[in-house]
């Protein structure tokens, strides 16, 4: 089997008429898991918010098979080209909270940037382990093929 590549386009089996239909139904999704995933943390009075529980159950819905990239890929791609969109509300806090700001707000910039460490961080090794699981599967695939064309 041929590895593709990952790309930032659709898949070719969604006709361009369709595609928007689909980025929003996937956005949907999303969106409605997250919202699952947040009433589970909160049921479970779990120390760390329901998007992190969300990220933790799609990465495992992803690698057990149950979840096809593809089946999401259009509304994660829409989600993260526009982001920008999602931080307005930020700065408009920004503005009606400079008191805040100017008696806390070297304290607040810390805690922004190492909330914004931590995520990126835990992140990189999520991703980076992810590749290294799925190349070691792809190797031992390879392996086994070698060895049975070996063996006959």
């Amino acid at each position: 089997m041929k590895a593709v590549p990952y790309s930032t386009t659709a898949p070719l089996s969604v006709p361009a008429w369709r595609q928007p239909a689909q980025t929003v139904w996937q956005v949907g999704i999303l969106i409605a898991a997250w919202w699952l995933a947040d009433r589970a943390a909160f049921a479970l009075h779990l120390p760390f918010s329901g998007g992190v529980v969300g990220l933790f159950v799609l990465v495992a819905l992803l690698l057990a098979g149950w979840v096809r990239p593809a089946a999401i890929e259009l509304g994660a791609n829409w989600l993260l080209a526009n982001m920008l969109l999602f931080f307005i509300p930020l700065v408009v806090s920004v503005v009606q909270f400079t008191q805040l700001l100017k008696s806390q707000g070297l304290m607040l910039f810390v805690n922004i940037g190492l909330g914004f460490a931590s995520v990126m961080l835990a992140t990189a090794f999520t991703v980076e382990w992810v590749c290294r699981y799925e190349r070691s599967l792809r190797l031992q695939k390879l392996l086994r093929q070698r060895t049975t064309r070996a063996q006959a």
